[in-house]
């Protein structure tokens, strides 16, 4: 089994509104990740959505996702991560086997075509445990991970976040080249964002 895990939470409203809720295209932020996340074929997806974003929460249940809304905000990521973490866990009882991929909520530029990669990666490649895709030498989104590394995440000290965790698993990590930038592309700025309405080439 394969769960797909996209933190929602904490995203700011630096462009005048939740960034996921921004258009683009013919849809919203948010709904073109969990479409290419669906189209990829992971089994399950899962958003977790800050208390008061009920129209994230109301996008994410009609694009057929699974829905976590928190009781608070939460700190950082990593936090609102081990929430999605503990749900998933409940609900669908991996084994150490089992695969999840992590997405921010915040890449829209992901294609289903490298969530396929990863995945397939991950079966050529019994001994590694997290495949992560590169591009000019930078790691980029999504990251796939072995659920057996959920308790070593769980124990990481408050200060440290995931990014950091699959930095020192250098020996299980594979990376997997990519042939172009859109793993390392972001939403954090209105300049990221009006660069994302240009056309495509």
């Amino acid at each position: 089994m394969i769960a797909g895990l996209i933190p929602a939470a904490g995203h700011s409203r630096r462009m005048g509104r939740p960034k996921l809720l921004l258009p683009l295209r013919e849809t919203t932020v948010l709904e073109h990740v969990l479409a290419a996340v669906r189209l990829a074929a992971v089994d399950d997806i899962l958003v977790v959505v800050a208390p008061e974003m009920d129209e994230l929460a109301r996008i994410a249940s009609a694009a057929h996702a699974h829905v976590l809304r928190l009781a608070a905000d939460t700190p950082d990521m990593r936090a609102t991560c081990l929430h999605g973490l503990a749900w998933i866990e409940d609900h669908f009882h991996l084994e150490p086997d089992d695969g999840w991929l992590l997405l921010p909520a915040d890449h829209p530029t992901v294609r289903p075509d490298v969530v396929r990669a990863l995945v397939a990666a991950a079966q050529e490649d019994a001994d590694k445990t997290i495949i992560v895709p590169t591009y000019a030498g930078r790691r980029g989104h999504p990251t796939w991970l072995r659920w057996s590394h959920v308790g070593a995440i769980r124990a990481l000290p408050p200060h440290q976040g995931l990014n950091a965790y699959i930095r020192t698993q250098t020996l299980h990590t594979r990376e997997l080249s990519w042939q172009s930038d859109e793993i390392l592309r972001d939403l954090n700025t209105p300049e990221d964002y009006q660069r994302l309405l240009q056309p495509e080439h």
